[in-house]
């Protein structure tokens, strides 16, 4: 035979062979078992021996033809959906599970629905632990096309824990089991950010914050906080030059800038006593009062007469003077209101299942699609095509890690204790 003969590659739903391209492939029966049973293929080659082939994704048939409900398209009995190997489940029922979960569901709810549209193809138990496991060596590809390349110019930054209370501590003592730290960016030019980075990790401290930091290349010119000193001491271990005195010529990379919300509400706690109207002179410059530093000078003259608004307005000075001296020069993002947004999405879509969270890699995994529904981009269709791109291309799963409560695993070798093994836990 001379290549592949007329007609041979041209049969829809028939693949090249990866061993011999241009080679003669026929279908050449099916295996596997009753009810989940694949397409086989026989491969010709010109200068070496027939042998047959699955594929990567082996199509599941179908029993008979049918129609596809989705594109109204006729298909043959050997047309069935893309099946990675040892998979039970199709990609796109994989994909559709990975949506689930990104949209909040429990891994429970997302198998059992996995498990009511497979019918009666698949075995095993209907547990939890199916989606769990998808989540886990799935979602890596379902989301690389994802990812972020580097930092951009301005990135808004907060963190949210989760406590559980202290049984063997003091009454109404509440200890925190792990923490989420979020990252939202906003491009250059670009009035409408996106959630840039979300991570599970033990705690919230410089050491977390700089460990997410290292995770992209770049430099911001902005970087807007609450005022939380793990969140600007991690910056300034990254990024050494920040916040110049007010009398430079232009501000270094990345500027440290306080969230103005958050010091409005501080400077209205201090105002409380006061009773003041909402149109009360004070009032109205508070307002405007970290505009500009005239702004802010006008302010404190007129709390100078306020023992509590007079002493906040001194702890605070140096730093309100210096971001009015370069707000007008600084990217036009002044509070960290969409990253507390955001993080009141992923509350809300873990916090049903936080006493349970332990491993770290699924958890972040979990997170990663979280995230991709958050931005808009958690999409059946899109999860689908980019597993099975991602797995014809030799994309590897990545393997499964053992979730514990414990940060530490034995080992024995010949039933002697040999080391402690480190686990990515979320558990002290």
């Amino acid at each position: 035979m001379a290549g592949r003969p007329r007609g041979s590659g041209e049969k829809k739903g028939i693949p090249l062979c990866p061993r011999h391209l241009g080679s003669h492939v026929r279908r050449y029966g099916t295996y596997g078992q009753p009810g989940a049973r694949r397409q086989l293929y026989q491969c010709l080659p010109d200068n070496a021996s027939k042998h047959t082939f699955a594929g990567v994704l082996p199509r599941r048939m179908l029993g008979i033809d049918t129609e596809c409900d989705a594109c109204e398209t006729h298909l043959a009995s050997f047309e069935g959906p893309p099946t990675p190997r040892h998979f039970h489940f199709s990609v796109r029922e994989a994909a559709q599970a990975l949506y689930d979960v990104a949209q909040g569901n429990s891994y429970t709810s997302a198998a059992q629905a996995a498990w009511r549209h497979a019918g009666q193809r698949a075995n095993g138990r209907r547990q939890s632990q199916l989606v769990a496991n998808w989540v886990e060596t799935l979602t890596p590809i379902a989301t690389e096309h994802l990812k972020e390349t580097s930092w951009p110019e301005t990135i808004v930054c907060d963190s949210m824990s989760y406590q559980l209370k202290n049984k063997g501590g003091r009454r109404g003592r509440r200890k925190q089991v792990f923490a989420v730290l979020a990252v939202w960016g906003y491009p250059a030019n670009s009035p409408r950010g996106r959630l840039w980075a979300l991570t599970a990790s033990h705690s919230a401290t410089k050491a977390d914050w700089v460990k997410l930091f290292d995770t992209l290349p770049g430099t911001p010119d902005l970087v807007v906080c609450d005022g939380a000193k793990s969140i600007s001491g991690a910056v300034k271990a990254k990024w050494p030059l920040v916040n110049p005195p007010a009398h430079w010529p232009e501000p270094a990379a990345p500027f440290i800038y306080r969230c103005e919300h958050h010091l409005s509400q501080n400077a209205f706690k201090a105002l409380k006593r006061l009773k003041l109207e909402s149109d009360a002179p004070l009032m109205v410059a508070l307002r405007d009062a970290f505009k500009s530093p005239a702004q802010w000078a006008h302010f404190r003259s007129l709390a100078a007469a306020h023992v509590g608004i007079a002493e906040w307005c001194r702890t605070n000075d140096k730093l309100i003077k210096c971001q009015s001296a370069w707000r007008a020069n600084l990217p036009p993002h002044r509070a960290n209101g969409a990253v507390e947004a955001a993080l009141q999405v992923v509350k809300a879509a873990t916090d049903y299942r936080s006493l349970v969270l332990g491993n770290k890699y699924r958890t972040n995994q979990m997170l990663e699609l979280v995230m991709a529904s958050i931005n808009g981009q958690a999409d059946v269709d899109v999860f689908a095509r980019a597993l099975r791109t991602g797995l014809r291309n030799g994309a590897v799963t990545q393997p499964q890690l053992t979730c514990v409560d414990k940060g530490t695993r034995t080992r024995k070798v010949n039933g002697v204790l040999a080391e402690a093994t480190n686990l990515p836990s979320l558990r002290r």
